[in-house]
């Protein structure tokens, strides 16, 4: 069963106003060289960063679970490290320790008050999957229909 990753659409405005805003940058700074230059590794770095964590789409198979993104290899959950699976919504007020709060998705090691600290990797916090595993690591993944990819997770889990 494969999902993809829907993203809310705060995220999207969010990503092409910053890609925009480091286009104006760009010709703003035209000229200043020394400037002009930090700045393009600044952009350069963020956007890398952006294409590289964020969720594409979540596969679940018969072995695990697998996180696939846009730019690095995918992520895989084998069944028997999961200690349980349920569907989940991060809170608004969840701390961002190192992460992207909407920058190609939402991806990243986050703090919330009833989660707890996860790394996450989602496009839209209505739209989740809470992952907790044996040795006490969490998860929250995104895609379009949670319900469903939860019921085939645990039904693989009993196997």
């Amino acid at each position: 069963m494969k999902q993809k990753v829907k993203f809310s659409l705060f995220s999207i405005i969010l990503t092409a106003a910053v890609l925009i805003l480091f286009v104006v940058g760009v010709f703003t700074l035209t000229g200043n060289e020394e400037k002009l230059t930090l700045f393009c590794i600044i952009m350069g770095m963020t956007t890398i960063a952006g294409l590289y964590f964020c969720p594409k789409s979540i596969e679940a198979n018969d072995h695990g679970i697998t996180l696939h993104r846009l730019w690095s290899s995918p992520k895989v959950f084998l069944y028997s490290t999961i200690q349980s699976v349920d569907t989940c919504y991060p809170s608004m007020g969840g701390i961002r320790l190192c992460a992207s709060g909407g920058f190609f998705g939402y991806w990243g090691y986050f703090s919330d008050i009833t989660i707890g600290s996860y790394l996450g990797y989602y496009g839209s916090r209505s739209n989740c999957i809470l992952l907790r595993f044996n040795n006490g690591k969490q998860y929250v993944l995104g895609c379009n229909n949670p319900v469903a990819l939860v019921n085939y997770i645990k039904s693989k889990m009993k196997e």
